[in-house]
């Protein structure tokens, strides 16, 4: 006759811990998906909406010179609509400023979208300048662009 295999006395508790073990293991999701449910279900209970950080970005993406006027155009490439503060600076060949000009002030621009700001040329003397245009959009940094700008005589 085969002989059946010999359970210690060490063994069999194990053996009924591992058994435990599995059937907590498999009772715990179902647990866990009540608890949740029970707890969204509560008329007390208000959900809070923890919304990611608002992304602000921009750009001045093109600026010319048309008749009197400098045109810049402004993106928001950011995921919210931002406040923006703007200004033209002009600097003579030395880099010293010689003029500035409101560009914008306080206007909103929606996420993705563009924007067309114009400002009146300021009197120059004839001469060699750099038009920058500086645009705060409330992020960590500001966005400009520049271009080269010859007044003849």
């Amino acid at each position: 006759m085969p002989s059946l295999p010999r359970t210690s006395l060490l063994r069999a508790p194990l053996l009924v811990v591992a058994i435990f073990v599995l059937a907590l293991l498999a009772l715990y999701p179902g647990a866990s998906l009540r608890a949740q449910s029970s707890t969204n279900s509560s008329s007390q209970s208000t959900p809070v909406a923890v919304d990611p950080p608002a992304e602000r970005d921009g750009e001045v993406a093109d600026m010319y010179v048309k008749g009197k006027q400098v045109e810049v155009l402004y993106r928001n490439t950011g995921r919210t609509a931002t406040s923006i503060l703007g200004e033209l600076q002009v600097r003579d060949q030395d880099g010293e400023l010689v003029a500035t000009a409101t560009l914008v002030e306080g206007r909103t621009v929606g996420a993705g979208r563009s924007e067309k700001l114009r400002v009146a040329m300021p009197p120059l003397a004839p001469g060699h300048y750099t038009l920058y245009a500086v645009v705060d959009f409330g992020g960590e940094s500001l966005t400009a662009a520049e271009a080269a700008l010859e007044i003849k005589p």
